[in-house]
């Protein structure tokens, strides 16, 4: 059952299936626009993963260390 004052902290939200993301705190599905920080804070990275999974493609490699 979803909490009614969730953040839907980024940290919390893991790709779900059928190009969706779910918060792990509360167990909603949440879109760019719900998550915190805004999705403009947030690392090109997350969000190139984040656009990928909706799409439906691979996400894309991580750097190399």
């Amino acid at each position: 059952m979803p909490m009614l004052a969730c953040l839907h902290n980024a940290s919390w939200v893991i790709p779900a299936p059928g190009g969706k993301h779910q918060c792990l705190y509360c167990k909603a599905f949440v879109a760019k626009k719900d998550i915190y920080p805004k999705w403009e804070d947030l690392g090109v990275d997350y969000q190139k993963a984040w656009d990928a999974h909706e799409t439906g493609g691979a996400p894309p490699a991580p750097p190399p260390p």
